[in-house]
């Protein structure tokens, strides 16, 4: 039926104020967060807002995915999809003087054969990294940057950003990354919020724009008024862009917001000024640095100069000298790690150490603690290593009170009264079942190293375990029967107990090499269990096998083998991993591939060494998508040793081997063959 003409007017009247209330309310949003400026006052703003949202809600069809409704939130994320990079989101290497980084300019000259090099000075956002992704102008997609391969989608949070574009003129694909971070204002408007609800107060920016930004439901993302600076546009070259610093001011004009304190230098020595003027300049600034990044600006030169295993050798991040405070040691404690081993650590009076609240420090070992004689009650100095860990670094002998005793090491457990022993430097506790070495068991199993499951950090965990809801893993998966009992717990909402149910639930599906990490296998980390799992595709499988068995794994070892088989020959961890698959967690490795076609990398084991065009994580998983298994070391097992720039000694066992030895350019042209099911 014929619908009537007054209608299809009705329809075609509110599509055309959708565009036109869109066109604006971006136009203002644009002016406002990113320029500073005010057309028109906040009243108005809201006003079409509010009209925009009122035409939405009575025409659902007319609104879009990028409408400037979706930034106030709203609505829950019931888990972050993990997506794959284009391009890998690489670390910057890190230097902390400015005589490794005149050493690292001297490199770059000879590299390109010349005697001043042009750079792109920027400052070093403290914040946390994000890709953003625009398909014909529109954004499809923000993601963290995870482990630099891998991250997660976050697109809804990024959203709610206003200084974000939601769309651009470019209709090209475009990837763009940069920092989110919360601005030093907000931090303190934020704390002041939580202290007055009794909620725990962020120690700093950084760790509020972390978990700002990876919230389920997006409307606290959008109250907690993060920003972003956008610093690199992988694909400049693309565009037709050769350096980098024209690239980023085209992204200005495009509608991004990019950082005024960036600066072209010409040499070292306009470098080294740029950096002096920034030590000075940086407590003015309104959010956190934590150094300066500075770039090769031409972009044709990045492929000349390469890459190492993790960085790329044409930028370079120098870190500044961490901050120097004084406090008093109130207390030395121990704790018990995981794995056994007692950690001394220094209970201080709270100082405000480079924008964080300091009450606790690792002092390491006995050794560490004897050397440096430190004792309750003295005067320490205090900085962060890297302006990141915290570390006392001596004592202020002169201000020693007079009635202090040289602090002597525990020789029993704290926790359980076993004896201690020493292994070297370090000093373990030898009971499997100490309560605080549970504890940390039971905090790395839901970590993002262990099985992933949000919303069950550290406080929550130790309270759960305090309240004997959880003492050992399957114990979390018994907590959808103990629903009751959560929301008795302190700060435990409906939503809350809902939200971490739910990612208990999703957790049982992960796949064996992440159970495998999160049990606490001795000296099995990520890379181990994915060895593992290659090998022995069930939990059961590696639960029988002989240590002579698991030892053939490559890069396992004996030791690591000895470990693994007494580990899962103990009756209580044998019992304990019965009960999680009564509990219906995975046992089996997901990804096993069995219809890998033959090709020349099928089945065989080669090593990579040197530096290559291409992140070495990136050339691995290509390699092992074939069939291949990478390994660390040179052996007669070896079939191929992969040589890139400045291979080392690798590359010479590999010839006193016999070890066939490939280049990249005839590595890539095998991969091609293998990747078309052409190869041999």
């Amino acid at each position: 039926m014929a619908i009537p003409q007054a209608e299809n007017k009705v329809e075609d009247k509110d599509r055309e104020r959708v565009a036109e209330l869109t066109r604006l309310l971006n136009k203002y949003t644009y002016e406002y967060y990113v320029l500073n400026q005010s057309e028109i006052p906040d009243s108005e703003f809201d006003s079409m807002m509010e009209e925009l949202k009122r035409i939405e809600a009575r025409r659902p069809d007319l609104k879009a995915p990028n409408s400037p409704t979706s930034r106030v939130g709203g609505g829950l994320s019931s888990q972050f999809v993990k997506v794959r990079h284009p391009i890998p989101m690489l670390s910057i290497q890190d230097v902390f003087s400015l005589d490794e980084l005149r050493d690292w300019d001297s490199k770059i000259e000879k590299a390109l054969g010349v005697s001043k090099v042009r750079y792109c000075c920027e400052v070093k956002i403290d914040g946390l990294s994000c890709n953003l992704n625009y398909v014909d102008g529109q954004l499809v997609q923000a993601s963290t940057r995870g482990d630099g391969i891998i991250g997660e989608d976050v697109t809804r949070n990024a959203m709610t950003i206003r200084s974000i574009p939601l769309q651009v003129e470019e209709k090209r694909p475009l990837e763009v990354r940069g920092e989110v971070y919360m601005p030093k204002k907000a931090l303190k408007e934020l704390n002041d919020r939580r202290k007055k609800t009794g909620e725990p107060l962020f120690a700093n920016a950084r760790n509020a724009a972390a978990g700002s930004l990876r919230q389920l439901d997006p409307s606290i993302t959008a109250s907690r008024h993060l920003e972003a600076w956008w610093y690199f546009w992988p694909k400049a070259p693309d565009f037709g862009f050769r350096y980098h610093s024209a690239a980023i001011d085209h992204l200005a004009e495009l509608g991004f917001r990019t950082n005024p304190e960036r600066r072209v230098c010409y040499g070292i020595d306009e470098v080294l000024k740029y950096v002096e003027e920034y030590h000075q300049k940086r407590p003015t600034l309104d959010y956190d640095i934590d150094g300066l990044v500075i770039k090769v600006d031409d972009m044709s030169k990045y492929d000349d100069l390469g890459y190492t295993a993790k960085v790329p050798r044409w930028e370079i991040a120098y870190k500044f000298p961490p901050e120097v405070v004084t406090t008093e040691v109130l207390d030395i404690v121990l704790s018990v790690g995981r794995t056994g081993r007692v950690t001394p650590t220094a209970v201080l009076a709270p100082v405000l150490l480079a924008g964080s609240t300091i009450s606790r420090a690792t002092l390491n070992n006995e050794e560490y603690c004897r050397d440096k004689d430190i004792r309750i009650g003295d005067i320490v100095t205090l900085h962060k290593a890297g302006d990141v860990i915290p570390e006392v670094g001596e004592v202020v002998l002169k201000r020693r009170p007079a009635n202090t005793k040289p602090f002597r090491f525990a020789t029993v457990c704290p926790f359980c009264q076993v004896a201690l022993v020493k292994r070297g430097v370090q000093t373990f506790c030898p009971n499997n079942h100490c309560p605080s070495r549970n504890i940390n068991k039971l905090l790395n199993f839901v970590s993002s190293n262990g099985m992933d499951i949000d919303g069950l950090g550290d406080v929550l965990m130790e309270q759960l375990f305090n309240e004997h809801l959880v003492m050992d893993f399957p114990d979390i998966y018994a907590l959808k029967d103990k629903r009751e009992q959560l929301l008795e717990l302190d700060g435990m909402g409906e939503k809350s107990v809902d939200n971490i149910l739910n990612s208990i639930e999703k957790s049982k599906g992960n796949d064996l090499p992440m159970l495998l990490s999160a049990l606490g296998v001795p000296l099995v980390g990520k890379k181990t269990a994915k060895l593992l799992a290659q090998q022995f595709p069930t939990l059961q499988g590696l639960m029988t096998a002989s240590d002579q068995d698991i030892a053939k794994v490559p890069d396992v070892g004996e030791k690591t083998a000895e470990g693994i088989y007494g580990f899962f020959h103990d009756e209580a961890n044998r019992d304990m991993v019965l009960k999680l698959a009564k509990a219906g967690v995975n046992m089996t490795e997901l990804q096993v591939k069995k219809d890998i076609p033959d090709n020349f990398f099928k089945g065989k084991r080669f090593v990579l060494t040197g530096a290559i065009s291409v992140p070495r994580d990136v050339m691995t998983q290509r390699i092992e998508a074939l069939g291949g298994k990478s390994s660390g070391s040179v052996s007669a097992k070896t079939d191929f040793v992969i040589v890139g720039a400045d291979p080392g000694s690798k590359y010479d066992k590999a010839v006193s081997l016999g070890v066939r030895i490939i280049g990249e350019p005839e590595l890539n042209q095998l991969l091609a063959q293998a990747e078309k099911g052409q190869g041999k």
